[in-house]
């Protein structure tokens, strides 16, 4: 954890720049215990999501809360994984965006609100991992969802997507 880089400030330690012109976005099962439980309680496939900044960097929302960390510290937590690419105006906004955020504590009501389908649980200054990303496209102008679900976003969700898979791990 100690790559983990946590303020705006501290990204300007590194390399935040995307070659990509869309999205990544990593789907990850971790080898932890609670992951079979949220891949349950989300009907999805994948228990977590990550923004892939570059070849080296991710950036996402999970117990340590928004951060961005080395992205082959988050494959070596995880048990499989796929990346794919989802087609967007602008994937540097959205990092440029995410990076405002650095810091942002995870959304623990959410969690439990999505577990026990209670929406009102949800504090739209945290993030959960799945509504991370879809909060950076509503914010820079360009929503894969309706706006109004923001806060029930779920890795399956983003599976729904139209998506090209670049590369999976089983």
């Amino acid at each position: 954890m100690s790559n983990m880089i946590k303020t705006p400030e501290q990204a300007l330690t590194i390399d935040t720049k995307t070659p990509y012109k869309n999205l990544r976005i990593l789907f990850t099962t971790s080898k932890l215990p609670l992951s079979p439980l949220i891949k349950l309680v989300t009907w999805s496939k994948y228990s977590h999501i990550a923004i892939i900044i570059n070849d080296k960097w991710v950036m996402h929302s999970d117990f340590n809360g928004v951060h961005i960390e080395p992205l082959e510290d988050l494959l070596g937590r995880s048990k499989t994984y796929m990346i794919a690419e989802y087609e967007c105006i602008d994937s540097q906004a959205m990092i440029d965006e995410g990076i405002k955020l650095l810091g942002r504590p995870y959304d623990y009501g959410a969690l439990i609100g999505i577990l026990i389908r209670r929406i009102e649980l949800q504090d739209d200054s945290k993030y959960v991992c799945s509504e991370f990303p879809a909060a950076l496209a509503e914010f820079t102008n360009q929503a894969f969802f309706c706006t109004d679900y923001l806060h029930r976003i779920t890795p399956q969700h983003w599976l729904m997507l139209p998506h090209i898979v670049l590369e999976i791990k089983q």
